[in-house]
């Protein structure tokens, strides 16, 4: 009766035991989130453009321009940039308003220098997930020297002046830290000593010292 008690006993003692046990945790697993695509240079940007455009010069016309730049920027924030652009010229032709003769202009070839910020881009990169935040980053503004060569069949001539330019992209594929392609807007302001050929020539060819470029076209960021 005693053996039969206290197999009882050690069976309950047991069966509680095996209860108060508390169960075998999971085995923990980390979740490692996949690293933000970046621009293959990062933390340095290179930015390649296309553009088209032209330099209005009121009754004059409104000669084509266009060129090639790039930008080297420092985490899409602030760098530099250098740039090829090409404005046509006008014909050796009378350019008359009224009883007035306009003289017309030569072929220009601007090469520009210049220091770049972009002073939106704290804004943009908190917001670098938002199509809104990608535009406000890649919006700058420039400046610098540029060199200026007008030209004629005859005749040229090679000026130093001041560059400033504004540019904004607006993202079609990607954005200004990860790469991508976007629309570039950009304007630019040239100020630099005025210029006049073929002065011995009924019709001279005259260019102004401030002239303004406005232009459209792509930007490449790999």
């Amino acid at each position: 009766m005693r053996l039969a008690a206290l197999a009882v006993a050690l069976t309950l003692s047991t069966a509680v035991a095996r209860a108060e046990v508390p169960p075998p945790s999971p085995p923990s697993v980390t979740t490692v989130a996949p690293p933000e695509p970046r621009a293959v240079t990062w933390p340095v940007t290179i930015t390649v453009q296309a553009l088209i455009g032209t330099e209005p010069q009121g009754n004059r016309g409104n000669p084509v321009a266009f060129g090639v730049a790039g930008e080297i920027l420092w985490r899409a924030r602030v760098g530099g940039m250098i740039a090829l652009l090409s404005r046509s010229g006008l014909p050796l032709l009378p350019v008359r308003v009224g009883e007035v003769t306009l003289p017309s202009l030569g072929d220009r070839i601007s090469f520009p220098i210049a220091v770049v910020g972009r002073p939106f881009a704290p804004i943009g990169e908190r917001h670098r997930d938002r199509w809104w935040g990608r535009l406000l980053h890649g919006i700058g503004l420039s400046a610098g020297l540029t060199v200026e060569n007008l030209r004629t069949s005859d005749q040229n001539q090679t000026v130093v002046g001041l560059h400033l330019g504004a540019s904004a992209d607006v993202p079609l594929w990607g954005g200004p830290m990860q790469g991508g392609v976007a629309l570039r807007l950009f304007g630019r302001l040239v100020v630099a000593p005025e210029v006049t050929l073929e002065r011995d020539q009924t019709q001279m060819v005259f260019e102004p010292g401030t002239a303004g470029q406005f232009l459209v076209g792509f930007s490449y960021t790999p």
